[in-house]
């Protein structure tokens, strides 16, 4: 998976992962929020929760579950 590749070193897997579940994510964080500012931060904020949390992450359900959640 994406997610296993990046959590073992692969930073083109991150991309990837950015390229795949990025419209989701944005789409649910300008939703959230009033500005699109915001809603940039808080798409940002998502992604760096993931690359924190990848190799640890044990997914019960879908990476694009796991980001909508976090988003």
């Amino acid at each position: 998976s994406l997610l296993a590749r990046y959590a073992a070193g692969d930073p083109s897997a991150f991309a990837a992962i950015v390229d795949r579940h990025g419209p989701l994510v944005w789409g649910v964080c300008r939703r959230a929020t009033p500005t699109v500012p915001l809603a940039e931060d808080a798409f940002q904020a998502v992604f760096v929760v993931l690359a924190r949390k990848a190799k640890g992450l044990a997914l019960r359900t879908s990476l694009a579950n796991w980001l909508f959640g976090v988003a």
